[in-house]
């Protein structure tokens, strides 16, 4: 997050003054077209989503018989905004095609306009999310106001620097999940050593 911070500023108030475009003509709204060639598809639903990270807890593949009609369809060019009880932050950036509920809104950022790990940052950002949590309409399931949504006002900076982020952003995960293997490699030969009464 301060590596964001750190690159970019504070989106909300664009402290280092970048030129900035309407989500809805930077990031509009576009389900995925083409084919589902496969006889069973990924369906997303929000309880799959981790808060704060956009981690996916779990992958739920269904025929497409099952797929009920409150879904949108998202491919790998897509980052999946959940309008719902924003203060939960789940914004997902998907890596294979699949459908998910409606409550999720299929943005696209515009090539060499904005990258997709930029994006998604700026909306897990504590700022924006404080921000886009006033905006809301509905007391029980309170969900973005679209037209609030589509109008932010995105700070654009140069494409390079949001694509050095996105390098830096594989990097860690990259890390994270090479010290994860190693840890649970270490925990396999512990247990082994226990079970030989070692």
């Amino acid at each position: 997050k301060s590596r964001f911070i750190e690159m970019f500023g504070d989106p909300i108030r664009n402290v280092k003054g970048w030129k900035t475009g309407k989500m809805n003509d930077v990031a509009p709204v576009v389900n995925y077209k083409g084919d589902f060639n496969k006889c069973k598809v990924w369906l997303l639903n929000l309880d799959m989503v981790e808060s704060n990270t956009g981690n996916i807890i779990g992958y739920n593949y269904v025929t497409t018989d099952e797929i009920g009609n409150s879904t949108c369809t998202f491919d790998t060019t897509n980052i999946l905004y959940s309008k719902l009880r924003p203060y939960l932050n789940k914004v997902v950036i998907p890596n294979e095609i699949g459908y998910a509920t409606s409550e999720m809104v299929p943005l696209q950022p515009v090539r060499g306009v904005l990258n997709r790990y930029y994006l998604a940052h700026m909306l897990r950002n504590k700022s924006f999310v404080d921000y886009i949590s006033e905006k809301v309409s509905g007391a029980k399931m309170p969900r973005v106001t679209m037209n609030e949504f589509r109008s932010f006002e995105v700070p654009i900076p140069p494409i390079e620097l949001q694509n050095q982020f996105e390098d830096f952003v594989k990097q860690v995960e990259k890390l994270k999940f090479e010290i994860e293997t190693s840890l649970k490699s270490l925990e396999e030969r512990l247990n082994s050593f226990n079970i030989k009464g070692i």
